[in-house]
């Protein structure tokens, strides 16, 4: 692959990144947050949609959900907390267990970023056209399935005592 198109790739990643930093409104959770937000707001409704009778999320579960560890995980709750998104809920028939849900601002907070979100992709998606629109997605699915394949080499050759010295001098 010529360098060129290397690096023009990298630009362009870079410039959208920025591009999003800078535009961030004041008001929106950080990524991080989004993401655990969501993960409750999905599982939940996971949950009534199969009739499952629990009051929340177990925090292991949570862990499994977002693949971080329980440490990290516990520290994202911990200022979710602190702002006000989530409760904790303790189990009646085991107090070690412990339920997270979304409290009322943490469910609207999601459901008003669910939103803005939908929103800013289909204003995105008229801004491209229809025909663009498809093509980029299914470039990102061609890439994504390019970037996991890759990836999976790369952790199986630094997993490979074989590869170690091949892997730190490249």
């Amino acid at each position: 692959m010529e360098k060129t198109i290397t690096h023009e790739f990298l630009l362009v990643i870079n410039k959208l990144r920025k591009l999003t930093y800078r535009h961030r409104q004041k008001d929106m959770v950080h990524q991080g947050e989004f993401m655990m937000l969501s993960a409750i707001y999905n599982r939940m409704e996971e949950k009534h949609e199969n009739r499952i009778d629990e009051p929340g999320v177990k925090v292991s579960e949570l862990s499994g959900l977002i693949h971080s560890t329980n440490p990290a995980t516990s520290k994202m709750l911990n200022a979710l907390e602190e702002k006000g998104y989530i409760e904790r809920i303790s189990d009646n028939k085991d107090r070690r267990v412990v339920y997270i849900r979304l409290s009322f601002a943490g469910e609207k907070k999601i459901k008003e970023a669910f939103h803005k979100m939908r929103h800013f992709a289909d204003c995105t998606i008229k801004r491209l056209g229809e025909e663009d629109a498809k093509e980029l997605i299914r470039i990102l699915n061609k890439f994504y399935d390019a970037v996991n394949e890759e990836l999976k080499e790369m952790t199986e050759q630094r997993d490979n005592p074989e590869n170690q010295d091949k892997y730190y001098d490249e």
